[in-house]
Parts: structure tokens; sequence; C-alpha cells
């Protein structure tokens, strides 16, 4: 057998062969675009993995941290996502992501069984948002899962009220149908 010529690292690369999709880029625009690209195409475990590796190299940059958060999120990994969201949140999401950023946090400290603390975040948020049908939403889910049945009743009446445009829950739909069709099953086991 003979031997193979060493790889040279400064030899032009072919730009037509195909490229690994998951493959990380140094610049984290292109990597955050990617990354959405990525989820766009429904790939979130490769949306997931390219998001861990962005936030691990730029520990300082919010939109790494809220990518990441996302990826977690999406895959159902609450607990991982968790660290990511208290980053960002400590480094300063900016004001126009700031809606849908709590929406995300706040549902997740629900998820993970810190209700108060999602109750909490997410009455702060719906003050300072009170035309956010979304956060509305998922602040009822919040009380409800800490044990404030009435209130949760009446802040999804307030978002019910708020939605009553079109497309008032935006891109949370989804998971507030979601969200719902897992209470009816709750309530119907323990009927």
């Amino acid at each position: 057998m003979a031997p193979t010529a060493p790889i040279d690292p400064t030899a032009p690369t072919d730009p037509t062969a195909p490229t690994d999709p998951t493959a990380p880029d140094d610049d984290p625009d292109a990597e955050l675009a990617a990354i959405a690209a990525l989820r766009q195409a429904g790939d979130h475990a490769a949306a997931h993995a390219r998001a861990l590796r962005l936030a691990l190299g730029h520990p300082d940059d919010v939109r790494a941290q809220t990518a990441a958060a996302y990826a977690c999120d999406r895959l159902g990994r609450e607990h991982e996502a968790i660290a990511y969201y208290e980053r960002a949140w400590e480094l300063g999401v900016p004001e126009p992501e700031r809606p849908g950023f709590l929406v995300g946090f706040g549902s997740t400290l629900r998820n993970v069984g810190r209700a108060e603390e999602a109750v909490a975040r997410l009455a702060e948020a719906t003050a300072a948002y009170p035309d956010d049908a979304a956060l509305r939403a998922f602040l009822a889910l919040a009380l409800h899962a800490a044990g404030h049945g009435t209130m949760a009743l009446a802040a999804m009446l307030e978002a019910a009220l708020a939605a009553a445009r079109p497309d008032g829950f935006g891109p949370y739909a989804r998971a507030l149908a979601e969200y719902q069709a897992e209470l009816v099953a709750r309530a119907l086991e323990t009927a």
C-alpha cells in the first residue's frame, strides 16, 4: 500500500464539496444564521449541537446564550436550558427580544418545577408588556402549576381577550396547544 501524502492545511478547498451542516463557524453572526436555518429545516438536534458550541465559545454573547437556551428547550432539555436562560438574562437581553425571551424563560422555570419563580418572572413581564397575549397565557400556566387555580383562570381569560385579534399568540400557538392538551389529559386522568 502506497503512503498517503500529508494534508496541506493551506491548500484551497473545493467550494463544491459538501459541507457538514453541524460544523461550527467562527463568526457568531454566521453561526446564528446557520442555527436558525437548521431550526427552520426541522433539524433541531443539529441546531442544538451548534448552539451549545456557540454558547460555550462565546460565554459573554447574549445571542449565543439565548440560542442555546431555545435549542435546549426545543429538545425538551429544560434543566439544561435554565443555565443558558439565566446567563442571557444576566448579560442583558435586548429590549426587542425580551417578551419572547421571557415567555421561554418563564415556561422553562415552570417545566423544571420552579413554578413560583416562573410566576414572578412572568408577572413582571406582563406588567412590562400588557398587550402580549402569549406572556399572559404562560403566566396562567405558571399560576396553575403553582396551585393558584383562580388566578390562573383569570390570567387565561385575560390572555384570551388579548388574543382575540388575529395571530394573537404568534409563534407560541403550537406550544400553548400542546400544554392545553396536557392539561385536559391530566384532568381526565383524575376525573
